[in-house]
């Protein structure tokens, strides 16, 4: 989740940067601002789409084995219908 934060700022300050240039009518500017705010918005979204708690706890089910595992992937499995109850 951290790398996502990093990332969505990093494009939101190449975002600003652009901007200045395109009020500062630099040539070109105003495709590159278009370019920087579709970057932004492609990381906003992935960031948004982050994994859920039921990704979390699948992965976690990793680390058992038999039965145990099992019982975890089935945890991982109720808490994705509760989400969808939504």
């Amino acid at each position: 989740m951290q790398e996502g934060l990093d990332d969505l700022a990093a494009r939101a300050r190449d975002v600003a940067s652009k901007a200045v240039a395109a009020k500062d009518g630099k040539p070109t500017s105003h495709d590159e601002l278009h370019k920087a705010m579709m970057a932004y918005r492609a990381a906003a979204v992935k960031y948004i789409a982050h994994p859920s708690v039921g990704d979390y706890v699948r992965a976690d089910a990793a680390r058992y084995e038999g039965e145990t595992r099992e019982a975890v992937e089935k945890i991982a499995s109720l808490i994705d219908q509760l989400n969808d109850l939504d």
